[in-house]
């Protein structure tokens, strides 16, 4: 009896443990695979290479979290992004500089993992004339590329999304 007792354990915590490693296997595959773009493109039918947008919670903060962490695995890609539109200029040369902050800005701070991803529109956007108000949800189709900033002394790498096209979901007041 205590031999069918231990086969039965031995039998129960095998299984336990070709799911776990099935699930784990599972896991790291999906984060190290890159997401195609499975939605409808822009305008100009753009293939996608990373669509944030239509990830679920976990792999958009899983995506969002190495695209902060590594964003040369995603340089040259093109990436989808949704997130809430932001502006600024530079008070020393003028410079107007634009933003997308990833994230749910409702939910948590803990759970609403982000930043601001820079982005330089294509050349048909003019500011202000067909530019979403500052602070509506934007979706982000461009291409990522690194660029450097600072001085020769400080410099460092950033990435941004070039040749952005803009979409925006506005509210109506």
């Amino acid at each position: 009896m205590k031999a069918k007792m231990i086969a039965r354990l031995f039998v129960v915590v095998a299984f336990l443990a070709a799911a776990v490693l099935l699930c784990v296997s599972s896991v790291t595959k999906a984060v190290n695979d890159p997401v195609p773009g499975d939605r409808a493109a822009t305008n100009d039918a753009v293939k996608v290479d990373f669509d944030f947008t239509c990830m679920n919670d976990t792999m958009r903060m899983t995506y969002t979290y190495r695209l902060a962490a590594k964003p040369r695995e995603f340089e040259g890609k093109t990436l989808r992004i949704s997130g809430t539109f932001l502006t600024r200029v530079d008070e020393k040369d003028g410079t107007r500089y634009f933003g997308c902050l990833m994230g749910d800005p409702g939910g948590c701070a803990c759970c609403a993992p982000g930043g601001v991803l820079e982005f330089m529109p294509k050349d048909s956007y003019v500011w202000p004339t067909n530019f979403p108000p500052v602070e509506s949800r934007i979706t982000l189709t461009g291409r990522l590329q690194m660029f450097e900033v600072g001085t020769p002394e400080q410099s460092f790498t950033i990435p941004r999304l070039v040749d952005a096209d803009i979409s925006a979901k506005i509210k109506s007041r």
